[in-house]
């Protein structure tokens, strides 16, 4: 991290008014150089203003240092952003069993293997003016002007042929129709001896079928005379036996199906047989793998980052840049929040019990992370990973690792008494909140979240204070007596490290964002101050400069009288 200056004053640099260069020193014969004696007195007297002038130095490479970190900080939680889901975690892979489909996948795919047989690909509308086929692109088709109609979904098209059109020039016009954009096209086909005019839908789709209605004088060109060599239809697949009529098929008017299996793109490339061919959906725990390993490279940047800043470690620096450091509460604060997310239990899990159940893996500890403690490592302080026991916590449970870095929003009850009906998320905190309530002649009389009091609507209980912002209950035993329980809000350690960062350099309140200002407002203040001392250095300069130019004229008079005095003397004798 080099040094930058990021920051500008506000402050007008103050503008010298001495008159030291208005006032002349005619000098002695004792050889007094006053003006030497006025420049070391201000090089004295400068100290102050130089003490200023490193401290603003120091300062404006400090508040470098900070937006760089911010920055990074920022790049970090936008990536971590797109990851806070589980369907946004995954990384799955899809593969086919034959050549006929292909398949693309995504985090909101199942694992499973489905059946797809393709009776039909979707084609689009193609008519070829076979009847006639011409020399060359530049022979004329339209002596005079005509049009040419098409119908197409229903409209009719018009397109306007200009006298002395060539074949390749109504190709042209008619890819250039904006009544035509879209909807159809037309092309040129050689055979190797001669080119025949062709029209096609530009889509594919049974809907989008043509009509030649007219050719109007085009020569070589009549509506009987073009073949429909390729006929505008839907594709027709069957999925795990759906539809389960022989007759009856999933039709789409394109081969590229991604709306009939969750978060799988079907592209159809030949129909199958009855039989048709396996899809299958797996996790990708090597991309998973390789996510949380760039997760982890962004964290420890930040975390080295804020180590260098504060002195925890030392980096090698540029010869010619001096080295600072921060001793400021605030970022150890920012420090130990962010070590303190990567050690501990992600809120509202529980630990895994094989009768009791729970969530199989709720530390970042037990899938292989550690803290390096090696004061005399390159890596101490920072997130290191056992890549062999976390690809074996991949191939064991993938969904328990995903959950563990980017569940979100997930409620559950430890109680058999009451259930969570739903959370809102990145609004009801996540973690543990106590529940409390009296159920008394058949209906909730009191109940309360974390200690404050619920909203009680029925059977149902609503967290309203802030600790519990929409957390919403359903109780199922209603018989009257006094309950207890703890609701869970689950959050990955994604998202507590994203929201940990939403939080340190959020722009009015931000940890990060108010030590930049503080830093930024001390600049400002050096700068009046340095503004200050120049003005008081300039006002001694000036002093001095008239006192000793008062001095050097009242020794000149002098040293004359004693010449004149010398030369009389002389006289005498």
């Amino acid at each position: 991290m080099g040094y930058v200056s990021s920051v500008s004053s506000n402050v007008i640099a103050y503008e010298p008014v001495t008159t030291s260069g208005e006032v002349s020193f005619s000098g002695l014969g004792n050889g007094t150089d006053f003006q030497e004696i006025i420049d070391v007195t201000i090089d004295s007297e400068s100290y102050q203003k130089e003490e200023y002038e490193a401290q603003k130095t120091e300062t404006e490479y400090i508040i470098s240092l900070l937006e760089q970190l911010e920055s990074e900080m920022d790049e970090l939680n936008t990536s971590l952003k797109d990851l806070d889901e589980p369907d946004e975690f995954y990384t799955m892979e899809g593969t086919s069993s034959g050549d006929e489909v292909d398949v693309e996948v995504t985090g909101e795919a199942d694992v499973g293997v489905h059946t797809v047989i393709v009776d039909q690909l979707a084609q689009n509308d193609i008519w070829i003016n076979s009847a006639q086929g011409y020399d060359a692109e530049t022979t004329v088709i339209a002596d005079t002007a005509t049009t040419l109609d098409i119908t197409f979904q229903g409209d009719t098209i018009s397109i306007d042929v200009a006298a002395g059109t060539t074949l390749q020039g109504l190709v042209d016009t008619i890819n250039g129709s904006v009544a035509a954009r879209d909807k159809v096209e037309a092309d040129l086909m050689f055979d190797g001896d001669s080119y025949y005019f062709v029209l096609k839908s530009t889509d594919s789709g049974e809907d989008n079928a043509i009509t030649i209605d007219s050719t109007g004088t085009l020569n070589g060109m009549d509506p009987t005379g073009f073949a429909n060599t390729q006929t505008a239809q839907n594709s027709k697949i069957k999925v795990d036996g759906f539809p389960d009529d022989p007759n009856q098929w999933i039709e789409r008017d394109t081969n590229s199906v991604d709306d009939v299996i969750n978060g799988m793109t079907l592209d159809l490339k030949e129909t199958t047989g009855s039989d048709g061919v396996k899809i299958s959906v797996d996790y990708d725990t090597d991309g998973m793998l390789d996510t949380i390993m760039d997760v982890v490279a962004g964290m420890n940047q930040i975390i080295l980052d804020i180590q260098i800043l504060t002195g925890r470690v030392t980096e090698e620096e540029d010869p010619e840049t001096e080295a600072y450091t921060i001793d400021n509460y605030a970022m150890d604060i920012m420090y130990n929040e962010l070590k303190s997310i990567l050690s501990s239990g992600a809120l509202g899990f529980s630990r895994y019990d094989e009768e009791e159940g729970g969530d199989y893996y709720n530390a970042l500890s037990q899938i292989g992370f550690y803290t390096d403690t090696d004061e005399g490592s390159d890596t101490f302080g920072q997130l290191l990973v056992e890549e062999d026991e976390l690809q074996e916590a991949l191939d064991t449970d993938p969904e328990a690792v995903a959950a563990l870095f980017s569940e979100s929003g997930v409620g559950e009850s430890d109680s058999d008494d009451f259930q969570i009906i739903s959370v809102i998320d990145s609004v009801t905190p996540p973690g543990e909140h106590s529940v409390e309530y009296t159920i008394s002649g058949g209906a909730i009389t009191s109940a309360t979240i974390d200690g404050k009091e619920a909203e009680i609507d029925g059977w149902t209980i609503l967290g309203t204070d802030s600790t519990s912002t929409g957390l919403f209950i359903s109780v199922g035993d209603h018989s009257d007596g006094d309950y207890s329980g703890t609701a869970r809000v689950k959050q990955g350690k994604i998202g507590e490290i994203s929201d940990a960062l939403d939080a340190m350099s959020d722009e009015d309140t931000g940890t990060l964002s108010i030590l930049i200002d503080n830093y930024e407002e001390s600049v400002t203040s050096l700068d009046n101050q340095i503004y200050n001392e120049e003005k008081r250095l300039d006002t001694l300069e000036t002093s001095l400069t008239r006192k000793y130019a008062a001095l050097d004229a009242t020794l000149s008079t002098y040293e004359n009288l004693s010449a004149m005095l010398t030369s009389q003397l002389a006289q005498l004798d």
